[in-house]
């Protein structure tokens, strides 16, 4: 019989299990509670059912991990109390069974309140084996109180007959996952992960870390930073506000907050309650700072309110790359049960990462060689650097899926990046100049490495106007490297929102920057070998220029002033102590040619610095202090070289801008140094030629004052004769050398009077025709002589042979007319015949100034001169007034 109630109580238990979720325990304790009243009148068979069921309920409730501690505990006490009150009511009638159920009950309640609060503090594997045997005693000391220790074998058989049962029915029915701390971790691991797989474009840290909340005993908000480098970003959070996503921390401020470096290396959870929390704070001033600043991004200065905090890291590949911070705001709201559901959780979400991680590196493989083909069909065709810029731009927005992008390169004084594309807010400073060591860009290019910011808004990096507020946004800046190691500039994605970039991202920015770097040094070393082609031709043509015979120093400076892209070129050369500009080229107003016309002493220390040969460039002469005077005459690009430093010669070039800008490039400095070299040895030559000209030149004079002399003419003739011609010819606008060969004309233009008879040519008196026409051969013969003088020019011999033609055709010795006789002997025939009129000669007298001009006018009046040339001759001569007096009388 006691057999059958031990499997009748077992049956009733097992019922009791398998509808605890459809009934809940209140129904059995019910039953419990009628039995036990039962069981004070008869104390037999429902005595013994009693007991059974009394402590199988509370057993079934340990060993299955209910939660349900307290209500089955307050059941099982109501029983009790409601046994032992029929006892105080009806004393005589319930002797002593309702006494002995009592204590029966209240041995039990005792016993299951210290079974659970050692629970927790044993072992895993020693839990089940100490509340088995703690209830298990209890059990047996109640029954011998109450049954009598004769009792105890049939209550031990008993035990063992409906244990079996209740084991074998245990093991083959699943627990309730709702019902213990960890099977409710794996289960909502279990539908976050399903969740993610089902919808892979949610964001994996927020559904993280609210699941985590919602699992581990005790958290009421939370955190995730995510590591990018030795930083670890905010990328999630619950409980604070958007306000803390994208703040920034180290990663030795992780490590000293969680307290042990260490541990939190190998992924260790650890418990901070409130006076934890203080010490961290007060012992390591970095995370108080980083509180502050977190406090202040939150809402209403939640993070303060912490008093207790779970730090579990998230370990991946050795390294920690994440971490999750689990927070209440009561102090020592976590305990072990809590460390045991983080350390299960972790190691789960580690299983999800991993998985995540190698499909996410399959997908961006894939994406990598998508963005490789993409990009590098955009870019072919393109060559130049601002059509690849701009296209580069275009195709990171694109690619990137961003609302701003930009491209900036290294200016050739390596102390700047000027930005050459830019889409989004970034057109802001599109003509900014960056300076080294400032912005995103620089920060990218002298670490060598992507710059990623969640919170680029708030970042102390940002340059110029990006530092003044503008709604949040990320940023990501790769720098381009050359596959030789220089760096070319860098690329530049920003997106609206904090934390709006991820690795993958991250990833996808390094292969645009990596293709755009390749194909800006393509392009820079294809520019590069146009520019030093195009280098060597203009080297070659200026050389072929300057080589010719013809080669002026105006013309030299034009050419050198275009390929320099100048807006002026001078010529500086030593006169005695001092300098002074010989040669000026170029569209400057005539102010800054006064200006620069002035003679600068030779010990002034910018002459110093050039003729010791530093090449002197200047951006913009308003940055600089020594080049004030320049820039208030509005020459702000300034260029100094030495060109030549001979005994003989010294002399300095000059280019001028009249707008900042960077500097000359290196092409151009290569092309300066070579053009320099070309005129420097243009200006030897011409020198040389200069002074070999000046003592032929007064060799010429001389043969013609000697002339002078013999010829009895007035003295001084030929030198004014050539002065004469020499000004109006300059003020007809001919050429320096043009002006030589007049002078030389003009000494040599009655050399052929060598071979006339002294009879003819010294008679005072009228020649004879005879005499006349012997007289006029002297044009021929000094062209004959002249002929034989290698070094005397065209013109000069043009001057001797036809300074006697007239304008209407009747001179000698060709009869020429008009403008076949060439313009210096026409020139030369004005200025000879007015110094004749002029001058007293052995059969004449000196004619008065006005006489003469009527004279001369009317000599072109009658087709002997250039009527246009005597015009413009009496004018330069002042005699304007007497001019018109004669056109009058005509």
């Amino acid at each position: 019989m006691e057999a059958g109630f031990a499997i009748l109580c077992t049956l009733l238990l097992l019922a009791a299990h398998w509808g605890r979720e459809r009934w809940s325990l209140v129904p059995w304790v019910m039953l419990v509670s009628a039995l036990s009243l039962l069981a004070l009148s008869a104390r037999g068979p429902s005595l013994g059912l009693t007991l059974c069921l009394q402590s199988g309920l509370l057993a079934l409730a340990a060993l299955d991990n209910e939660r349900r501690w307290r209500s089955t505990l307050l059941g099982l006490l109501l029983i009790h109390l409601l046994a032992l009150g029929p006892h105080l009511l009806w004393p005589s009638f319930l002797p002593k069974g309702a006494v002995y159920t009592g204590l029966h009950g209240l041995a039990l309640l005792l016993a299951g309140w210290a079974a659970r609060g050692a629970y927790t503090r044993l072992a895993p594997r020693n839990r089940l084996l100490a509340l088995a045997g703690g209830l298990g005693a209890a059990v047996f000391l109640d029954a011998a109180l109450l049954a009598g220790w004769t009792a105890l074998p049939s209550l031990l058989l008993q035990a063992l007959a409906s244990g079996a049962l209740l084991w074998g029915y245990l093991e083959r029915v699943p627990p309730l996952p709702a019902n213990h701390p960890l099977q409710r971790a794996y289960a909502t691991l279990l539908q976050t992960m399903e969740a993610l797989v089902e919808r892979p474009g949610e964001e994996l840290w927020p559904r993280i870390l609210e699941s985590a909340v919602r699992v581990v005993p005790g958290a009421q908000a939370g955190s995730i930073r995510l590591r990018q480098g030795k930083y670890f970003v905010f990328v999630a959070q619950t409980g604070f506000g958007e306000g803390i996503l994208g703040v920034q921390s180290h990663e030795e401020e992780a490590m000293a907050w969680h307290g042990d470096p260490e541990a939190w290396r190998r992924g260790q959870p650890r418990i901070a309650n409130h006076t934890d929390i203080q010490r961290v704070l007060s012992s390591h001033l970095p995370n108080q700072a980083l509180t502050h600043r977190l406090d202040s991004a939150s809402q209403q200065g939640r993070i303060r309110q912490i008093r207790s905090n779970l730090c579990m890291p998230i370990l991946l590949g050795g390294e920690v790359v994440a971490e999750i911070n689990l927070d209440a705001f009561r102090d020592r709201a976590f305990n072990e049960q809590s460390v045991e559901v983080a350390r299960q959780y972790a190691l789960q979400i580690t299983v999800l990462l991993a998985g995540r991680r190698q499909q996410a590196e399959l997908e961006a493989r894939i994406r990598e060689f998508e963005v490789i083909e993409a990009l590098s069909a955009a870019l072919r065709g393109l060559s130049g650097i601002r059509e690849i810029t701009k296209r580069l731009v275009h195709e990171t927005i694109r690619l990137m899926k961003s609302e701003h992008a930009a491209l900036l390169l290294i200016e050739p004084d390596g102390e700047h990046m000027r930005c050459y594309a830019a889409a989004g807010f970034f057109l802001e400073g599109r003509d900014w100049r960056i300076p080294k060591g400032r912005g995103f860009s620089w920060a990218a290019v002298e670490a060598r490495a992507p710059i990623w910011s969640h919170s680029a808004h708030q970042d102390p990096r940002a340059f110029g106007r990006f530092k003044q507020p503008r709604p949040p946004c990320s940023e990501i800046a790769v720098p381009l490297i050359s596959s030789k190691g220089e760096p070319l500039g860098a690329l530049l994605s920003a997106r609206n929102g904090v934390a709006s970039y991820t690795e993958r991202d991250l990833r996808l920015m390094q292969v645009i920057g990596n293709i755009a770097a390749n194909t800006l040094e393509r392009v820079q070393a294809s520019e590069s070998l146009k520019a030093e082609v195009a280098e060597k031709t203009a080297l070659l043509e200026l050389s072929q220029m300057l080589g010719k015979n013809d080669a002026s120093l105006p013309r030299a400076l034009g050419e050198i002033r275009r390929l320099a892209h100048a807006d002026a070129a001078g010529l500086w050369v030593r006169e005695g102590e001092v300098f002074r500009m010989r040669a000026l080229e170029g569209r400057l107003a005539p102010e800054v040619q006064e200006r620069l016309g002035e003679p600068v002493p030779r010990d002034h220390p910018l002459v110093q610095r050039v003729f010791s040969g530093e090449v002197v460039q200047v951006g913009d002469t308003l940055n600089h202090p020594h080049f004030q005077a320049h820039a208030q005459v509005g020459l702000r690009g300034l260029y100094l070289r030495r060109v030549v430093q001979e005994p003989e010669l010294e002399a300095g070039l000059a280019l001028f801008r009249l707008e900042p800008s960077p500097g000359w490039s290196p092409s151009e400095e290569r092309l300066l140094q070579g053009a320099t070299q070309m005129l420097g040895a243009l200006l030897l030559r011409l020198e040389r030629t200069r002074q070999l000209e000046a003592a032929y030149e007064g060799a010429l004079r001389a043969i013609g004052l000697a002339l002078e002399a013999r010829d009895r003419e007035t003295a001084g003739h030929t030198d004014r004769v050539a002065a004469m011609a020499e000004a109006l010819g300059r003020a007809l606008g001919l050429s320096e050398g043009e002006l030589r060969d007049l002078r030389w004309g003009a000494y040599l233009h009655d050399v052929g009077k060598l071979v006339i008879p002294d009879s003819i040519l010294l008679k005072p008196g009228k020649l004879t025709p005879e005499e006349f026409s012997t007289m006029k051969t002297h044009v021929q013969l000094g062209d004959d002589l002249v002929r034989h003088l290698p070094f005397v020019p065209k013109g000069a011999r043009q001057v001797v042979r036809h300074h006697h033609e007239r304008w209407d055709g009747r001179g000698y010795p060709d009869g020429l007319s008009g403008e076949q006789i060439p313009l210096l002997a026409r020139i030369f025939a004005v200025c000879d015949v007015f110094d004749a009129l002029c001058s007293e000669r052995p059969y004449k007298p000196a004619l008065p100034t006005l006489q003469a001009v009527q004279e001369l006018w009317r000599s072109a009046q009658n087709g002997h001169l250039d009527r246009q040339l005597v015009e413009i001759f009496l004018k330069l001569q002042g005699l304007e007034e007497v001019l018109r007096a004669s056109q009058a009388a005509d």
